[in-house]
């Protein structure tokens, strides 16, 4: 790809600069000061060295690469921003809007919405000085006991990817450089430290690489972060078949490959596969890697590469034209609006046997469970955000972590229902909730599951008893409504004994207030679930996580504890093999013909969707498919009108998601919705070519209301 003003400015820069200065701004910090400057820790997660000690600068966020003020390069700030801007230590402007998860967002199957939280995103970013965001997790959800699934975007590549390039888009639309991670296969938390991830090559890019693919499609986005783990073998960041061979030749991106923080593990090899930065040890970059450039081992050319990428991002969002200190006002209550309009677009009525919404009529409500006197969940690790009101529940001592947003869904359906008598019980007792809930006319039984990045969950039930008080309510009470707060996936062995059931995953910051609109009927749903609710996890590839080894001198599995973590005690390398191949989520479900409790794309409203006849014509681009949608109920609504593809028989490939619409449509309307289908979406990866190839032959295109529930299907031949 040739250069375009923005390589040829960064060029310039870089022939000014000494080898002391480009060694400079490829090696990171973590962006803590201690000492004259900031807080002692003696905790192990902030224990700092001289050598990861940042130079004077740093504002306490998770990085920090000091400038060259000589030639107008500022120092680059980094900030962990899924859900909101993190701050790995308390700063002025430190607490911020938690958004709804990344699963949640793309719940909403809206990529204007997406575009927006970017947006806000960014802003935010600026309005604390960080310049660039560690966003943009666009891994997918394939393990559905991952502890960062809440970070995903589901477990369809196209989906996903479509859903990350907006909200990069808008986050570099704000003026702050974007990253996508974790480049790639960061399928499990487990031993990720020293698991390799075993995928055969078509299945890699269909699956994983395709939603980054997609991801950095026209985006100029301006960095990759590596992930953790080795890739068939080989470390993310000295893996040149995806830094170089893939990302940057056959991808044509611009920007700049930083490593995840301690994902490195080489000087020469890391340089030479494409790693362009390291965080944040200052350990193999630095001076090994300027001892590296002085003997020849590292060409010279190759460290005027990372630094032109570097660059060449910071001016394309314009960085380098900005005065660091003009910084824009913090727009809190804009950010908590976009918040709220996404929990509520994203929020997904799974089931509903006629008891939602609850009308003005209901008289008596009994509210249970998850804190929802005071708050709504979150998930923890680098995404885990110090939320702006405080976290309103501490975790007992000893405890790991909990993340708790200040969001009431109790206060907010008083709101919503103040003719009705709410009460609440916590979930301490589930017989005093049981007996309760037996004399209310609706009881709204809130589950959490807490999840976190470092940690899988052992299983997909809902812990800490809260099966057993669902059981409870559902044996005596008239009608319940059970309101999931989760990271992903659980499965629901309650499921025939309750009226209604609402994924609400992390709703953020007036999740509470998005709760109850949904429930009341205030707001219709128009959520879609982005991934599959199995029934139970024998029905799943693999029946558990791939497990780490013991540690020697020990016997069984590794004790997944934070300490372990920190020093990387996860026992030997160890192989995760994926060998469902191109069946991932909703493709192996239905391989299988396997029953599942919800499907992918399922979501129910308060009002009926008819879909028409189906069209669809071949275009230049691909293929172009419309459909008739009306609205034949008595409530204004939006549906999500989505299309699969089953490929030639000669392609050998799983019916697939190609495309999808979220329109607008009144009680009674009638709307013509059109989705233009890429050629790319409608091929498969040519192992031995090494190119996509659109396959000739019969190709049927159906319109689907979930990946279950077809409502129409047209052939086309090619």
């Amino acid at each position: 790809m040739p250069f375009d003003q923005h390589d040829q400015r960064a060029a310039t820069l870089v022939a000014q600069m000494t080898l002391d200065e480009k060694i400079q701004l490829v090696t990171g910090y973590i962006g803590i000061p201690i000492g004259a400057d900031g807080p002692e820790s003696d905790d192990p997660m902030f224990k700092l060295t001289p050598e990861t000690t940042p130079p004077p600068g740093a504002v306490g966020s998770d990085g920090f690469v000091p400038g060259i003020p000589r030639l107008g390069i500022p120092d680059l700030q980094l900030a962990g921003a899924g859900v909101g801007i993190t701050s790995l230590v308390e700063r002025p402007g430190g607490e911020n809007v938690v958004f709804p998860s990344s699963v949640a967002q793309t719940a909403t199957w809206s990529e204007p919405l997406v575009r927006e939280f970017g947006r806000r995103l960014g802003a935010e970013a600026r309005a604390q000085g960080i310049n660039v965001v560690l966003a943009g997790a666009t891994n997918l959800s394939i393990e559905p006991r991952s502890g960062r699934n809440f970070e995903y975007h589901g477990e369809d590549p196209i989906l996903a990817g479509a859903m990350v390039r907006e909200e990069l888009l808008g986050t570099q639309d704000s003026g702050v450089v974007a990253t996508v991670k974790h480049f790639a296969a960061n399928f499990q938390e487990t031993g990720r430290f020293v698991v390799s991830s075993v995928v055969d090559e078509r299945s890699l890019r269909e699956g994983e690489l395709l939603a980054f693919e997609v991801a950095l499609t026209d985006g100029d986005v301006g960095a990759v972060m590596t992930s953790y783990n080795r890739i068939n073998g080989v470390y993310s960041s000295e893996n040149h078949y995806l830094l170089t061979e893939v990302l940057k030749q056959e991808w044509g991106f611009r920007g700049w490959v930083m490593s995840d923080w301690g994902a490195a593990h080489s000087t020469v090899p890391s340089a030479l596969a494409g790693l362009d930065q390291e965080f944040p040890l200052a350990h193999w970059f630095g001076q090994a890697l300027k001892d590296a450039v002085e003997r020849g081992e590292v060409p010279l050319e190759r460290l005027d590469d990372m630094n032109r990428r570097i660059l060449r991002s910071l001016i394309a969002v314009g960085v380098l034209d900005r005065d660091a200190s003009q910084k824009p006002a913090s727009a809190t209550e804009d950010n908590l609006d976009t918040a709220q309009r996404i929990a509520e677009e994203g929020i997904v009525l799974l089931k509903n046997n006629g008891v939602l919404p609850l009308s003005d009529a209901v008289s008596r409500v009994v509210v249970i469970g998850a804190h929802a006197d005071i708050a709504v969940p979150s998930g923890g690790g680098s995404a885990a955000i110090r939320p702006i009101g405080g976290n309103p529940v501490k975790a007992a001592p000893g405890a790991l972590p909990q993340y708790w947003v200040p969001s009431s869904p109790l206060h907010a359906l008083r709101r919503e229902l103040p003719g009705a008598e709410i009460t609440w019980f916590d979930d301490s007792d589930a017989e005093a909730a049981a007996s309760a809930a037996e004399h209310a006319d609706v009881a709204v039984v809130f589950a959490a599951q807490l999840t976190s990045e470092h940690f899988d969950v052992p299983d997909l039930g809902l812990a800490d008893g809260q099966e057993e008080l669902i059981a409870a309510v559902a044996a005596v009470a008239p009608r319940v409504v059970v309101v999931l707060e989760t990271g992903g996936a659980v499965t629901m062995p309650w499921l025939d004994d309750v009226e209604a059931v609402v994924a609400a995953w992390y709703p953020g910051h007036r999740g509470g207030d998005a709760i109850a609109r949904i429930l009341t009927g205030r707001v219709n749903p128009s959520g879609k679930t982005p991934l599959t609710f199995p029934r139970s996890e024998d029905d799943l590839p693999h029946r558990a996580v791939f497990p780490m080894p013991p540690l020697p001198g020990q016997t069984g599995p590794v004790e997944l504890t934070l300490v372990n973590l920190l020093k990387e005690q996860q026992g030997e390398y160890f192989d995760a093999v994926y060998d469902e191949g191109l069946l991932l989520g909703y493709k192996w479900y239905d391989a299988g013909d396997r029953a599942v409790a919800f499907p992918f794309g399922h979501g129910l409203s308060y009002t009926n969707y008819e879909y028409g006849a189906v069209d669809a014509q071949w275009t230049p681009e691909g293929a172009r498919v419309t459909v008739s949608v009306r609205n034949a109920g008595a409530v204004d609504g939006k549906e999500t009108v989505q299309v699969y593809a089953t490929l030639p028989e000669a392609a050998a490939a799983p019916r697939r998601l190609v495309g999808w619409a979220k329109a607008e449509i009144r009680s009674g309307e009638t709307r013509t919705v059109t989705i233009d289908v890429p050629a790319k979406y409608l091929s498969v990866w040519s192992v031995a070519d090494k190119i996509w190839s659109f396959p000739s032959g019969a190709f049927a295109i159906e319109a689907a209301a979930s990946s279950r529930d077809s409502r129409g299907t047209v052939h086309l031949h090619r």
